[in-house]
């Protein structure tokens, strides 16, 4: 008999009927904030246990080893706002431009429902020796990733988008203009304490950025040497 994936050995791990479900939902939903927060290497069981109000005990019960309850993140809280986030409509799927725009809206969706994804994603998912990063790149969507560089790049050979736009960059940066300045947002009030990132701000910021980079422009010119007068 085949072995379950990893995954899902881990959302049924040491289960039985009747174990108290909203305990372990309480435990996922406290260990991925702990994470977000301070780190997965720097949480303790103990921590994750009085944050979901579970016993340290419970949560061995549930996950024996610590891989399996980020197995169990993975599959359950993140690999469900990945399918969110690319869940295009057909018109997306057609059109350059609206796909743009609606990734950008989904992503501004979930992390305004879950602020504590883009700290994760800066600290356990996008860095190099990440713990979650392997765990969450078996989740995401190759296919559609893929048919989102090629609606670009067509939209470019049609003279529709900036041809010096990087299709297969163009993912990366959106998520980084998403993300980066949510999860950085505490560290740059140190600096201006007048720095506020709220969902409608980025939304302007984001999209501005975007839809006019996106844009066909004529060429940049270099400079011309400024002539010094003797």
């Amino acid at each position: 008999m085949r072995k379950p994936p990893p995954s899902q050995r881990a959302a049924g791990a040491g289960r039985r009927p009747g174990a108290d479900s909203s305990g372990r939902e309480r435990l996922l939903d406290a260990a991925i904030r702990l994470f977000a927060e301070h780190g997965i290497s720097e949480t303790t069981v103990a921590q994750i246990a009085e944050a979901g109000q579970v016993t340290s005990a419970m949560v061995h019960y549930w996950f024996d080893r610590r891989e399996r309850l980020l197995d169990a993140l993975a599959a359950e809280r993140l690999a469900p706002v990945i399918r969110r986030i690319w869940d295009q409509s057909e018109a997306e799927r057609e059109d350059a431009v609206l796909a743009v725009r609606g990734l950008i809206t989904r992503m501004l969706d979930v992390t305004e429902e879950m602020p504590w994804l883009p700290s994760l994603w800066l600290r356990e998912i996008v860095q190099e020796g990440g713990l979650l990063r392997e765990r969450v790149m078996e989740h995401l969507p190759r296919e559609r990733i893929g048919a989102f560089r090629r609606i670009i790049a067509d939209a470019q050979a049609h003279g529709l988008i900036d041809p010096d736009i990087a299709a297969d960059l163009l993912f990366n940066s959106l998520m980084a203009l998403v993300m980066l300045p949510l999860a950085t947002a505490r560290t740059w009030r140190r600096v201006n304490p007048e720095v506020v990132v709220d969902r409608p701000r980025l939304e302007r910021h984001v999209m501005g950025l975007t839809m006019r980079g996106l844009s066909v422009t004529a060429p940049v010119r270099a400079p011309r040497p400024v002539r010094r007068v003797k």
